[in-house]
C-alpha cells in the first residue's frame, strides 16, 4: 500500500477513487439487478393490489389446467412478439410466473429490457400457496 501512496503525489487520491469506483460497480451488480424475485407468500398479499399485474408465461394448456385467478397468459416463446399487449401495464409492477421459475426468469429479463418493472415469482406454481383455478 505504501507503493500506491508514494507512487506520485496523487497516489492516495487514486487509491480512494479506485475503491469508490469498485464499490459502486459492486453495488450496481449486487443490488440493482432488475430481474428480482418475489416469494409466494409476499406475492399472495399483492394479488388484489392494483399496482401489480400477474402474468403467466407457461403454455396455454398449463394455464387452463391451473392458474392464479385473474391472470392472463402469454407463453414466454411469444412474449417478444406480443409485448405491446402489456403496454397498458407499463406503470405497474408485473409479477411473472410459470411452473418452476425458469421460464418466468427469462420473461422477466425480456420485460425489464423493454422498460417494464417485472419480478419473478420464485419457484412458480410449484410453490404457490394461494388460490388457483381451472379454466375450461
Amino acid at each position: 500500500m505504501k507503493r500506491v501512496l508514494k507512487r506520485n503525489g496523487t497516489g492516495f487520491f487514486d487509491f480512494v477513487l479506485r475503491i469508490t469506483i469498485y464499490s459502486y460497480i459492486a453495488l450496481f451488480i449486487f443490488c440493482c439487478d432488475k430481474s428480482g424475485n418475489i416469494e409466494s407468500n409476499d406475492a399472495i398479499m399483492l394479488l388484489n393490489n392494483s399496482d401489480y399485474y400477474f402474468l403467466d408465461v407457461r403454455t396455454i394448456q398449463e394455464h387452463k389446467n391451473k392458474s392464479i385467478p385473474g391472470t392472463n397468459c402469454i407463453p414466454v416463446q411469444e412474449l417478444e412478439q406480443r409485448i405491446e399487449e402489456l403496454d397498458k401495464y407499463r406503470k405497474k409492477k408485473i409479477i411473472v410466473y410459470c411452473r418452476s421459475g425458469n421460464r418466468s426468469g427469462m420473461a422477466v429479463k425480456i420485460l425489464n429490457k423493454s422498460g417494464f418493472n417485472a419480478l419473478n415469482l420464485s419457484n412458480g406454481m410449484n410453490e404457490w400457496k394461494g388460490e388457483t383455478i381451472k379454466k375450461e
